[in-house]
């Protein structure tokens, strides 16, 4: 079977990685002009590491990536240690090291490229179209370039071409909260291996550490969609003020070019997710709000899961019936949780936020120990 794959981030690569495992003759199409994943750091937990692991990818992974060892959550602007725990103990209830490593998006992004020949990935082509008949699905690119294969994967994100193509506009929710997010140098308060997210009232602050001795942070703030400010680094540092050490540090250390602000949203769970033999994996399907650290992990579940419909189904839109049937219900699970928890976390009043804290406090160290490995269990499956 041959596969063109439309988008060649996280969930684009590891699908060509995936299907090419297969047997599947796979190119994929790029709208940037080069290779790049900028800004952030991401969280991979043992379902997408064992993911990475089965499809030959996740030593190269583990290379540029650092194990968590200790995960916080703090109240009252980051001042009060809520919970606490070492990675440890879900490394042994699941059987995986690390339970958490947590990397630069670039970085992962380029460890994944690496694992493909020279010229499986295209860059510079911008998907503009999409139509298929009794041949095939072919993908139109706005440079006059078009290409013909058997099954077309969308892979282009939360603002996906390949699902406008099919399904036509259809904007994403708004959350009610904005996102600054920034990687400076690792603070010496700060062990590497830790993350933490330091809660207040209608605001939030994660810590995450990277290889390099570097911090990826990020910023939530309850706002209006669509904000801007000339000094996003001046704004998030104001909007934070008074927060625990080393919250400035980290603010005032990030060169200001560096500070991102993006809005988080998300789609409620629906379906379908495909027309025919052209359908959707990642977030162009089913994108989440980073609550739960799980967006680039669940694109990675449904690399190998793609492949193993592609490699069993007697038909390409067979193959996204039954990728579609075995994804949805974890995934809707997923994102409709975390966007329950980012509410709970957002919450803004006094007393409202007492009792989360409290509440959390108590029962976070009995509850977690169960939920948690709930998100990070996955079956690759023989392929």
């Amino acid at each position: 079977m041959r596969v063109v794959i439309v988008g060649s981030g996280i969930a684009g690569l590891t699908a060509a990685i995936a299907l090419r495992k297969v047997g599947c003759e796979v190119v994929v199409y790029e709208r940037a002009s080069e290779l790049r994943e900028v800004g952030a750091g991401i969280s991979l937990w043992a379902n997408a590491l064992r993911a990475l692991d089965y499809l030959g990818a996740g030593a190269a992974v583990r290379e540029v990536a650092l194990p968590l060892t200790r995960s916080e959550m703090r109240a009252r602007d980051g001042f009060k240690v809520q919970v606490s725990f070492p990675a440890g103990y879900f490394e042994q209830k699941l059987g995986i090291s690390p339970f958490v490593a947590m990397t630069h998006r670039a970085d992962l992004v380029a460890a994944l490229a690496a694992q493909l020949p020279a010229g499986v990935a295209r860059y510079g082509f911008e998907c503009v179209g999409v139509e298929q008949d009794d041949r095939g699905g072919t993908v139109r690119f706005k440079n006059g370039h078009a290409d013909t294969a058997d099954l077309v994967v969308g892979a282009d994100g939360l603002n996906s071409a390949v699902r406008t193509a099919l399904f036509g506009p259809q904007p994403p929710r708004y959350a009610g909260y904005t996102c600054w997010r920034g990687i400076g140098p690792r603070p010496a308060a700060v062990e590497p291996g830790y993350v933490g997210e330091w809660w207040g009232r209608g605001r939030r602050f994660g810590i995450t550490t990277l290889p390099g001795d570097r911090v990826y942070w990020f910023a939530v703030l309850n706002a209006p969609p669509g904000g801007t400010a000339d000094d996003e680094r001046g704004a998030v540092a104001e909007a934070f003020h008074g927060f625990a050490p080393p919250v400035p540090e980290l603010i005032a250390t990030t060169p200001p070019e560096r500070v991102l602000r993006n809005d988080i949203l998300d789609r409620k769970p629906a379906r379908p997710w495909h027309v025919g033999r052209v359908g959707l994996i990642g977030d162009a399907a089913h994108p989440t709000t980073p609550n739960f650290g799980q967006g680039g992990c669940m694109a990675i579940e449904d690399a190998v899961a793609l492949a193993r419909h592609v490699r069993d189904a007697k038909t390409p839109a067979a193959v996204w019936e039954g990728f579609t049937a075995e994804r949805f219900k974890r995934t809707a699970a997923v994102v409709n949780e975390s966007w329950r928890f980012g509410k709970v976390a957002q919450l803004e009043g006094r007393a409202t936020c007492w009792l989360r804290d409290t509440f959390f406090g108590i029962t976070f160290p009995l509850v977690g120990k169960r939920a948690l490995p709930k998100h990070a269990a996955f079956d690759v499956g023989p392929l």
